[in-house]
């Protein structure tokens, strides 16, 4: 009796437990090589702390391709209350993570009223090493926030659902308003609002007759998803990913290949890596067709059981909605696939196991005790696995070392991390040999050339650096930091003209930055470096 009486509370407490025993490790490390830095400690905007100016500038601004204002605003709250220590970065994506294990175990209790299903779904969920990269990585507490206002949105929807308090519906679309600037995964909310319809919020009829209402109940927040849709594309536009062109056809194979994949990594949490968008990791031919039928398959069947097991139907219908602006569509990312998109999608997927097993094991027995147990395994399983994962995550050394090992030396993204950790440790030797590796896989991949130019700078190579970072602005050209020390690496080559007509351009680019003038000044100014450079 009294463990029904407090349910609720000893579930939440376990959950909070099990969160922590995992991931509180991360507060112990550093700060990873791929855009932590670039958020945190080197962003103007977030290393002042909480300004009227930053706040400002975080609202007006896009930062590395994205418009992320309130994931901005969590940075800078960050550094007001621990200031640059990588530690009080880490301590609130666990929190968050915390936090949204709690609101999704809430949701799902409230909607369904199943205690023990919205427990071990929660649970599996929030402790699957698919969670590590989204919670270890200080980069990504873009997806942490987001999924915090995704779930109090469920929440406060699911309130309305009940009683259809205009409180409640104002609620769940600010929740949406705010998830969006901390994440434009977000546009996918208003196909969760329809699922949950279905399942289990049980607000659709089997004639449909109420559906044209509840689409028009759906309108402010589909317009909105639209504008934030439009708003990412042209934000976007810019980035250096979408110079890659791939047909309907093969864009499809994309999609059924990353679908897949994150089925085997739910079901096999091995290896996991992230992989970018190099040709290698692409399928094609027959296994792109075998992926795209199980994927009909399994939609075909998910659908067949929408009136004896509707909660397979729906979790089955999330997972498709939630993962497809992530599953290839548009290449306007870096990665092809990486365990951080699954954060919200991988929700419905663990509700339909969760949920489909429950149903399939009770037409076979009626205690469920010893289902109970095979789930406590399974989580206990699951919770060794991700803080081995999530440990990974310690910093560059541990991480893309890891990376580098399962593919054999076969990732260029493992080797051009290793050598910016070689660089910030002043090991230039070191560096400048993984660059070289990096280019040996990738020859344009992205930054590779130009770090491996200031690698050879810093071994004394002058003219060899100058041509590398020559050869990075041929292929990506217009980069600030590249073109303000091409011209102080001409100047060290002996290259006065080079550095004369490098430095001009610069300044007239960027008249306002100290380092664009370094080289114009130490040639004698301006009008000096105007004739250094017509000679």
């Amino acid at each position: 009796m009294t463990f029904k009486k407090y349910s609720t509370a000893i579930f939440a407490a376990l959950l909070a437990a099990l969160v922590l025993a995992v991931y509180w490790q991360t507060t112990g490390f550093e700060f990873i090589s791929l855009d932590d830095l670039e958020y945190t400690v080197l962003n103007p905007v977030v290393k002042g702390g909480l300004t009227g100016e930053g706040v400002k500038e975080a609202f007006t601004s896009t930062h590395l391709h994205a418009y992320v204002p309130v994931t901005l605003l969590s940075f800078m709250a960050d550094v007001e209350l621990f200031s640059l220590k990588p530690s009080g970065f880490h301590f609130t994506n666990t929190i968050l993570h915390l936090l949204n294990t709690i609101l999704l175990f809430a949701f799902l209790y409230r909607a369904t009223g199943s205690s023990w299903k919205s427990f071990f779904t929660a649970a599996l969920w929030s402790i699957h090493p698919m969670r590590a990269e989204s919670v270890a990585w200080v980069a990504e507490r873009k997806d942490v926030l987001a999924g915090f206002f995704f779930l109090a949105g469920l929440i406060a929807y699911c309130e309305y659902a009940k009683n259809r308090k205009p409180a409640f519906y104002i609620a769940t679309f600010s929740a949406m308003f705010l998830g969006l600037l901390s994440k434009p995964v977000l546009v996918v909310f208003p196909a969760v609002l329809l699922i949950t319809d279905f399942w289990p919020l049980e607000r659709v009829k089997e004639q449909g007759e109420n559906l044209k209402k509840l689409l028009i109940e759906k309108i402010p927040f589909i317009a909105l998803s639209v504008l934030f849709s439009a708003l990412t594309v042209v934000i976007q536009r810019g980035t250096i990913y979408t110079i890659e062109r791939r047909s309907a056809l093969a864009r499809l194979s994309d999609i059924a290949a990353s679908y897949v994949h994150y089925l085997k990594e739910t079901a096999w949490p091995f290896g996991l890596i992230m992989k970018t968008r190099s040709p290698e990791a692409y399928v094609i031919g027959v296994w792109a067709l075998a992926a795209g039928f199980l994927i009909i398959a399994f939609t075909f069947t998910a659908w067949r059981v929408r009136k004896t097991a509707p909660a397979v139907t729906a979790g089955w219908l999330w997972y498709l909605a939630v993962l497809f602006p992530v599953s290839g569509v548009l290449p306007l990312d870096f990665y092809f696939v990486a365990d951080h998109f699954t954060y919200l999608p991988h929700i419905g997927l663990i509700v339909a196991i969760v949920w489909g097993a429950e149903r399939l094991y009770s037409r076979f027995a009626k205690d469920l005790r010893p289902l109970t147990v095979a789930g406590g395994v399974i989580a206990v399983v699951l919770s060794v696995l991700c803080f081995r994962q999530v440990s990974l995550w310690k910093d560059d050394f541990t991480l893309f070392g890891y990376i580098d090992n399962v593919t054999g030396g076969k990732s260029a993204l493992a080797k051009f991390s290793l050598g910016l950790a070689n660089s910030r440790a002043e090991k230039h030797r070191e560096a400048y040999d993984k660059y070289g590796e990096a280019l040996a896989l990738e020859p344009n991949f992205v930054r590779v050339n130009g770090y491996k130019g200031m690698a050879a700078a810093n071994l004394g190579r002058y003219r060899e650096a100058a041509d590398l970072l020559r050869k990075e602005l041929e292929i990506f050209p217009g980069d600030r930091d590249f073109c303000t020390r091409l011209a102080s690496i001409l100047i060290l080559a002996g290259d006065l003209p080079g550095a004369a007509r490098q430095g001009l351009e610069n300044i007239k680019k960027w008249p306002e930055d100290k380092m664009a003038w370094d080289a114009v000044n130490y040639l004698g100014g301006e009008a000096r470096a105007r004739e250094i450079a017509g000679r």
